[in-house]
């Protein structure tokens, strides 16, 4: 039986655990249906109501889960919220003792070596999926992650850098899987598909494009984009769904005094040949137009204080992206997606206009709408990998 290293060991006999240390092969694995679930920082935790949706899907129950670290998305998913224990053998064990769980996933790299010790100690299976952002660890804390490493029975890496990351904090190289990055997106809007399909009779494969979650001073710059697009294609419809409905009076007033033909959707009117400009005012039906829009301009990002919407729902529904430079915390993704053919930056009502125009070719439309249908779609491989670990942990542990 190999000897626990002698960096965990003094650390984990300072924090309280008696020597002889058994090694971590050798404890017995437990039965239950607890998950504890800690999430090391914002990015990870962008994952988890996915994540744990597909676990729920694939067991056929709803995951029982105790979550720990960053606990944003705790009430999306039914979890019990808690701490880390002290770095001490008796309250980890109290802890634990406490909660039950069966399994332990730590979703983005924090070194506590004693409660992955006492994890195991409790017959609890341990996981790692690693990212690339939140994977330095004080110098104090290399000597022990080499060692701590030995403590989990599965470790992933989201990509070849989060790998890297892994090895250069003493990971043992082969036994890193890396598996792709987690879906992030959250689920897709619905839509009410009798509905969807008596829009698409009354549309006919009329061109049109979605400005969504539109604000009242992004109008005119939108109007302007109508206007350049029009010289292209003369049917070619707006719809507009406004961020705020209170704004959806002023925004059809708006549009009204350039000259367009408004209908409102909250008035029970419908977008007939005649109609230049369609407000889509019926709260909860943005899943119906990003189904139905080719093209998706992301309202909120062309003005301060910008909009934090991502791209994952109009890019899973089959929409191209538009989006401005006042699109927050969600940038990284978008300028991503631009990078991959999947969306495009626009500034103002010309370049909106020049790009609606561009995407008005259907073969260009379907591309792009494609390239980001693709690549949001990419999280699913990793996410599935995660869930497949999981169930194996829960549901045959002796085979780890």
């Amino acid at each position: 039986m190999s000897r626990t290293p002698s960096a965990l060991s003094v650390y984990l006999i300072a924090a309280g655990f008696r020597p002889p240390l058994p090694s971590p092969e050798s404890f017995a694995r437990q039965t239950g249906e607890r998950l504890w679930l800690h999430v090391a920082n914002a990015d990870a935790a962008r994952t988890v109501p996915t994540l744990i949706a597909r676990l729920s899907e694939a067991r056929g129950e709803e995951a029982d889960v105790v979550m720990s670290g960053n606990v944003g998305a705790a009430h999306d998913i039914g979890a019990v919220t808690t701490n880390l224990p002290r770095e001490r053998a008796t309250d980890i064990r109290r802890v634990l003792a406490e909660e039950e769980p069966a399994v332990a996933l730590f979703l983005g790299l924090e070194i506590a070596p004693a409660f992955l010790y006492g994890l195991r100690e409790s017959g609890v299976r341990t996981l790692l999926v690693a990212g690339t952002s939140g994977n330095s660890v004080r110098a104090q804390g290399r000597l022990l992650s080499r060692s701590a490493f030995r403590l989990f029975d599965q470790i992933a890496a989201t990509n070849e850098a989060a790998r890297a990351s892994l090895i250069k904090l003493g990971a043992p190289p082969h036994r890193i899987q890396v598996i792709g990055r987690l879906d992030d997106s959250p689920q897709a809007p619905t839509a009410d598909i009798a509905q969807q399909e008596r829009m698409a009779q009354i549309l006919a494969g009329r061109p049109l494009w979605l400005a969504a979650n539109l604000t009242l001073a992004e109008m005119r710059a939108v109007l302007d984009a109508q206007r350049q697009a029009n010289g292209l294609s003369h049917r070619l419809l707006l719809v507009v769904a406004p961020s705020d409905p209170s704004e959806a009076e002023p925004i059809a007033a708006a549009a009204e005094l350039r000259g367009y033909s408004v209908a409102r959707r909250s008035a029970g009117e419908d977008p007939e040949e005649h109609i230049q400009i369609y407000l889509a005012d019926e709260p909860g039906e943005i899943g119906l137009w990003y189904r139905l829009a080719p093209i998706t301009f992301m309202g909120g990002s062309l003005v301060a204080p910008g909009c934090d919407a991502g791209p994952d729902a109009p890019a899973a529904l089959g929409s191209a992206i538009l989006y401005g430079p006042e699109i927050g915390a969600r940038r990284a993704a978008f300028d991503h997606l631009a990078t991959v053919g999947g969306a495009s930056l626009v500034t103002s009502g010309k370049t909106l206009g020049a790009a609606v125009s561009g995407l008005l070719s259907p073969d260009k439309t379907a591309a792009m709408a494609h390239a980001a249908w693709l690549e949001t779609s990419k999280g699913a491989e990793g996410t599935d990998r995660v869930v497949d670990m999981l169930v194996e942990a829960f549901d045959a542990p002796e085979s780890l």
